[in-house]
């Protein structure tokens, strides 16, 4: 059979979104040793997602249906360069083996149904249980057979939802034009790094061809050494941990995207300045233990809302929850003033924190300052406070607070 039968077999099949894989195999060189080629949907877009392997290791790439001559030119070489292909649709496996300078082309009988391909089932994260992710296993999440361990399963849950938003945040800046093919991203408060190798492996391996620096920050001594060894044990280049305080950060003057999770209280506002400070394009936080707004709130019984919802008010529980919920917005708001598209998001499950929004906040023009300016201060005035956010960050409104006229 002549090559180029069989790549517009492969072609029609993908067309018509009729197959369920297509496997390259035995290899004539000595680059990646196995393609999968699977149909996903992303973000309601058909795509095909092409999984290499090379060295025991998993590399994705993913391209929109539409961009057929991009396809078309990778399966030619493909062709090209392997010995045996697998065309699996519903019912039925076709094999084409390579014999001397041409392809023989088989049939066989299967019971395979085409499973419904859109990438946030069950099963279809970023990263996938039987995968050997080499974090994951030095980190104790995975077992050496590349099963997630029982007790981490949580764990494994939010990281791939990190890794969603994150998707979505390189998307964001791409169609932006705020970054072009790198990206400097900052970790503040990055703890034992769960998240941030994440991220290291996301970018290397599904986002081929951006390149990349990571920089994770924190107090703890003993786990920026920690952090620091696996990163050279796993042979993760540009990226580095440093142990210190948000506040005293200098090391670059401008950064791409910086994210904040779980920093108590007001760490996670002066994650948010800094990240100012650095000009970030892009800001992930998830923010944990509100306690300024639920203090300043319990102390002003004269303001409105202590007036209007005294029986808020005087339920601590109730009024926890409350001062959780209006530090975010404000913090939102905050970032808007000061030149932010800004979105909160339920980050993880309820079951598995009840600290589990994320503000999301990309660099873009705002026609409205004035109206949010309103919209900021009556927040203010309403819960009787003067939150410390706002003397961190005044410096970077792009409104005047006093004349209400947007600066130039």
């Amino acid at each position: 059979m002549e090559k180029e039968n069989i790549l517009f077999e492969l072609i029609e099949n993908i067309k018509e979104s009729r197959f369920i894989k297509i496997v390259f195999s035995d290899r004539q060189n000595d680059d990646f040793n196995k393609i999968i080629i699977k149909p996903i949907i992303l973000k309601s877009v058909k795509n095909i997602q092409i999984e290499s392997f090379k060295d025991n290791k998993a590399y994705h790439k993913n391209i929109e249906l539409n961009n057929l001559q991009e396809i078309e030119n990778i399966l030619k070489e493909y062709i090209e360069s392997f010995k045996q292909i697998l065309l699996q649709i519903k019912n039925l496996d076709i094999s084409f083996i390579k014999k001397k300078e041409n392809f023989v082309r088989k049939e066989n009988k299967n019971n395979l149904l085409k499973n419904s391909n859109e990438h946030n089932k069950k099963k279809q994260y970023i990263l996938n249980e039987g995968d050997k992710i080499d974090f994951l296993i030095e980190l104790g999440l995975m077992s050496a057979d590349r099963k997630i361990l029982k007790s981490s399963y949580n764990k494994f849950k939010q990281i791939n939802k990190y890794l969603e938003f994150i998707d979505d945040v390189i998307e964001d800046l791409k169609n932006k034009k705020l970054i072009d093919n790198h990206i400097n991203v900052l970790d503040f408060g990055c703890g034992k790094s769960y998240l941030t190798f994440a991220l290291y492996y996301y970018l290397k391996n599904y986002r081929q061809g951006l390149t990349f620096s990571i920089v994770g920050l924190d107090l703890k001594k003993d786990v920026i050494e920690f952090c620091n060894k696996l990163a050279k044990k796993l042979d993760y280049k540009n990226l580095e941990f440093l142990n210190g305080n948000i506040k005293d950060y200098d090391k670059t003057k401008e950064v791409d995207l910086v994210f904040s999770l779980h920093a108590c209280n007001n760490a996670t506002d002066y994650s948010l300045e800094k990240a100012l400070s650095l000009n970030a394009k892009a800001i992930l936080a998830v923010p944990c233990c509100h306690h300024e707004f639920f203090e300043k709130i319990q102390k002003n019984k004269n303001s409105d809302f202590y007036n209007t919802l005294k029986i808020m008010a005087n339920n601590g529980v109730i009024l926890d929850k409350f001062a959780t919920l209006a530090t975010d917005s404000f913090r939102s708001l905050t970032l808007e003033l000061c030149g932010y598209k800004t979105k909160m998001i339920e980050f993880i499950d309820m079951e598995h924190t009840p600290k589990n929004i994320l503000i999301k906040a990309i660099k873009s023009k705002s026609s409205d300052l004035k109206e949010k300016l309103k919209e900021y201060n009556k927040l203010k005035k309403f819960l009787g406070i003067q939150p410390l956010l706002e003397d961190l960050t005044k410096k970077y409104f792009l409104i005047d607070t006093n004349t209400e006229i947007p600066y130039n």
